[in-house]
């Protein structure tokens, strides 16, 4: 599965902007204490099912499902 140009969360936090002429480009802001991830993990694209992954010769690596995500408005804010 491709994901689409776009915004993506992981249940714990970390983040994946998809973007690009065909969604090719992607940048992820990995979050490690909160993955449950070594500090030798190294995050990775997404894979066909839309899970951020992460690999590690140490322990092993992890993944989490990507959902999408729509931040705020600047201004907007819950009270």
């Amino acid at each position: 599965m491709s994901l689409k140009n776009g915004t993506y969360r992981t249940a714990a936090g970390s983040e994946m902007r998809v973007s690009g002429l065909r969604s090719g480009v992607s940048a992820v802001n990995f979050d490690w204490v909160e993955e449950g991830a070594c500090v030798d993990c190294q995050p990775n694209v997404y894979d066909d099912d839309g899970y951020l992954v992460w690999d590690c010769d140490d322990c092993g690596g992890g993944k989490a499902k990507l959902e999408p995500f729509m931040p705020m408005p600047e201004g907007d804010h819950a009270l």
